[in-house]
């Protein structure tokens, strides 16, 4: 008997011992499991549900966004059609070139309309200052325009002697003229023996090409190409006459004044 219970005593001992270690095991696998669940399943469902929440909250925005512009559309066509109205005002401005003749023709009407007097006119290769691509043009879809724009500008400089009220004239003449053009630097020094005033003016040229304008070469033709006297004696000397009866004048208010 004292033999049977000792068996049975070894036997719930054995089956708690292997029940406890089924329940750790057991436990363990379940523990194993939700941690691979959690890190698996949950979390790349969690991610996923954060990616699509945001891809759905871009969504969104895009939406309100092309709600906004649909309710305003008929505005904004009101507005294209002002800022295209605009653009061709602005290209309207500009000839489609710039040469050695509109700058050489205008020196010959300022002299025509003051007293200058030419030293040299001198004249630099037209460059590029900026290009708007033919895709930018053709997606404003503007009536005339289907290739790039390039934006040039060609300098020249006149080395001169003029009078100071024939020089105020002569840069009112230059911004009235029909050339799209800009004074880059005006430098001149008083002859003190003469009164007159000696220097240059810089110019700039403009011009747009790409547009459907065509260049209109300016009225040269008494003035031809290989001529000995391109901007005319009589009005150089013409010129010179007025500024040497200045430098007269000058003299003479410079006598009286002495006399006094």
């Amino acid at each position: 008997m004292g033999a049977k219970k000792g068996i049975t005593l070894n036997t719930k001992k054995l089956k708690n011992y292997f029940n406890q270690k089924t329940f750790l095991g057991v436990t363990l696998v379940g523990a194993l499991l939700l941690v691979i669940l959690y890190v698996f399943v949950y979390l790349e469902y969690t991610e996923k549900t954060e990616a699509l929440e945001a891809s759905n909250r871009e969504l969104t925005a895009t939406v309100n966004e092309l709600e906004e512009y649909n309710r305003n559309m008929e505005q904004y066509k009101v507005e294209i059609e002002e800022i295209k109205a605009e653009a061709d005002s602005i290209l309207a401005e500009y000839p489609a070139d710039t040469r050695e003749e509109d700058a050489i023709m205008l020196a010959v009407q300022l002299q025509r309309k003051n007293a200058i007097a030419y030293d040299a006119v001198n004249m630099e290769e037209k460059e590029g200052v900026y290009t708007v691509e033919a895709d930018l043009v053709n997606a404003a879809e503007i009536e005339g325009l289907d290739e790039s724009l390039v934006f040039a500008r060609k300098h020249a400089v006149y080395v001169n002697t003029t009078t100071y009220a024939d020089l105020k004239s002569v840069i009112e003449q230059i911004y009235a003229s029909d050339n799209s053009i800009g004074i880059d630097n005006i430098v001149y020094s008083k002859d003190e023996e003469t009164g007159t005033l000696k220097g240059n003016i810089d110019i700039y040229f403009y011009c747009v090409a790409g547009t459907d304008k065509e260049y209109e070469a300016p009225d040269i033709a008494s003035y031809l190409a290989g001529t000995d006297d391109l901007f005319k004696s009589e009005s150089n000397a013409k010129a010179r006459a007025a500024l040497e009866e200045a430098e007269a004048d000058e003299a003479e208010d410079g006598a009286e004044e002495n006399v006094e």
